[in-house]
């Protein structure tokens, strides 16, 4: 069901979208529809951005890398050599257009609303990994001490998911040589001084 709601989101996003449609997306109409009636407001979005989360972090897929710079770098380099056929809900970044449709969308909802506070949670958790390695290069002596760890994260985060929309728009853009630019300014402006 997961994988239905996640190719509904990325097609046409996440507000308008319904348990029974996902439900017949999925195979199982009337179970959704019982689903559906007593699901609670937010959950199925906690769900997708769960789903995403795990999808995008998936421990198995990565080598194991020291802390601090060395797992930054490994990040962006993971993040942009992944290829269309890596992705595992059919090979045309799914999960990961579905990520960039709800934080489009969650900008414009109140910030009550459920699809809102998941993105915000979401989000929060990204930065706060970012967070974590430049302290911890920072303590390795491997990330200039003065570097802002909150300010970085942001950074290194939005030029990540800003590039990656700009491909999945427009496949014309360089991937790879987009990654090897963004590593090399990465490892300049955190680099002790």
């Amino acid at each position: 069901m997961l994988d239905a709601a996640l190719s509904i989101v990325a097609r046409r996003g996440a507000v308008r979208m319904t348990l029974a449609e996902v439900g017949k997306a999925a195979g199982c109409a009337v179970a959704c529809r019982r689903i559906a009636s007593a699901a609670r407001p937010g959950s199925c979005t906690r769900s997708l951005a769960t789903s995403v989360h795990a999808s995008a972090s998936s421990a198995n897929e990565r080598p194991a890398l020291a802390p601090g710079l060395e797992s930054i770098v490994g990040n962006i380099h993971f993040y942009f050599s992944r290829s269309r056929t890596a992705d595992k809900r059919g090979g045309s970044w799914t999960a990961t257009r579905a990520l960039l449709v709800m934080m489009t969308e969650s900008f414009m909802e109140a910030p009550s609303s459920a699809l809102r506070k998941e993105i915000v949670a979401y989000n929060r958790k990204a930065l706060a990994w970012f967070e974590r390695h430049i302290a911890a290069g920072i303590e390795r002596g491997e990330i200039a001490p003065d570097t802002d760890a909150a300010v970085t994260a942001v950074v290194l985060l939005g030029a990540m998911r800003g590039a990656m929309l700009q491909w999945l728009l427009d496949d014309r853009i360089k991937l790879l040589a987009v990654r090897d630019r963004l590593l090399q300014i990465t490892a300049q402006v955190l680099a002790p001084r």
